[in-house]
């Protein structure tokens, strides 16, 4: 059974729960016998804690993005493998964003989930009136990130061939000892881990401001905003 007296609403400072304060100064209506009855209260009582959240996995992985092309930019020891983390996450980010937009204008997007990104993209954009030009950026950038998306997700092994003429001086040792890469791992710097973000940005600033202008919307802050949580905390006696 919940106590009939809050003692929380005695507590000092702007809600924060940083653990129970209570004085008589602060509480000068209060007899010292109900102070002390609330104080043994509140020492053999619970807090049942409850949260609602709007979880938009976009805004998270939008985020690792940047963290991940940050540390890469800092230190480039191993920045290689960050590059590729950031490309990845940055193409997580599109469809996650896609699938989030899709359930505010379609009722059974549930349905639709099993389209590709390129498939989503294009009913998306189709239904907002936003033009695609996929012989230019941003647009064509999509296709080349989700390429690699694909062979870093599924990957397969293969085996590579190079052939390249070198001038045979100092550097030609070192150059001997580089590696032979796919595609895809070539495709893992720093020029294109800025260039997907960036396009991707703009794209996704695209489709959220039609969104808005067409009422799917009411969230004028942009694609990549956090949901929100409410939180609540009811005290409650020992054993209730």
């Amino acid at each position: 059974m919940a106590l009939t007296l809050d003692p929380y609403k005695f507590l000092k400072g702007n809600g924060r729960r940083r653990g129970p304060k209570l004085t008589l100064c602060e509480t000068p209506n209060l007899r010292l016998d109900q102070y002390k009855g609330i104080m043994e209260g509140m020492s053999h009582s619970v807090v049942t804690m409850t949260k609602e959240r709007d979880v938009r996995p976009h805004a998270s992985f939008w985020h690792t993005s940047r963290c991940l092309l940050d540390r890469g930019e800092e230190q480039e020891k191993a920045s290689y493998h960050q590059f590729m983390a950031s490309l990845v996450f940055t193409a997580f980010t599109f469809e996650a964003y896609l699938n989030w937009l899709g359930t505010q204008i379609f009722p059974h997007w549930n349905y639709l989930e099993r389209l590709s990104p390129k498939e989503k993209l294009e009913l998306i954009a189709d239904h907002l009136k936003v033009s695609i030009d996929n012989g230019k950026r941003p647009w064509q950038t999509i296709k080349r990130l989700f390429g690699f998306r694909n062979d870093v997700a599924h990957g397969k092994p293969e085996a590579i061939a190079t052939e390249t003429t070198e001038p045979n001086d100092e550097r030609l040792d070192g150059k001997l000892g580089e590696l032979a890469r796919t595609d895809w791992e070539l495709y893992c710097s720093l020029e294109n881990a800025e260039r997907a973000r960036e396009d991707v940005e703009e794209i996704l600033k695209a489709l959220h401001a039609a969104a808005v202008t067409a009422s799917y919307l009411k969230d004028r802050l942009g694609p990549f905003q956090r949901g929100l949580q409410m939180h609540s905390a009811v005290l409650r006696s020992g054993g209730s």
